[in-house]
């Protein structure tokens, strides 16, 4: 092991992609280019791991749409915009909040409430 200081190497495409979704985050609701990729097929994984947030940069799930279209050379594009979170982790996370404030636990299965004649 050894200790040797130079400067930083440039940015990863991991951190292009954290870039590119900021970029998408302050400007909510405009579609961008964001990536030519060498098949229909990547570009649509591609768009998907966006919409999903299979693809970390671009979290929560459901916060981007993105869509590929194909070009004439075979070649396709990825177009991506910020949407904001959807309603349903809006949902998530505020019931997640409220549980916490009022320390109740989840409940998982049925209820063990029964009515009392």
């Amino acid at each position: 092991m050894h200790a040797r200081f130079e400067p930083l190497p440039a940015p990863t495409r991991a951190q292009e992609a954290y870039d590119t979704a900021q970029a998408l985050r302050e400007r909510p609701g405009e579609w961008a280019h964001i990536e030519d990729l060498g098949n229909l097929n990547r570009a649509t994984n591609l768009a998907y791991r966006i919409r999903t947030g299979r693809h970390s940069a671009f979290r929560p799930a459901g916060a981007f749409d993105a869509t590929s279209r194909s070009a004439d050379d075979g070649t396709a594009s990825v177009w991506a915009c910020y949407i904001g979170p959807s309603d349903s982790q809006t949902s998530v996370d505020s019931e997640a909040q409220i549980r916490a404030a009022l320390h109740t636990p989840t409940m998982h299965g049925p209820s063990r409430i029964t009515a009392q004649d």
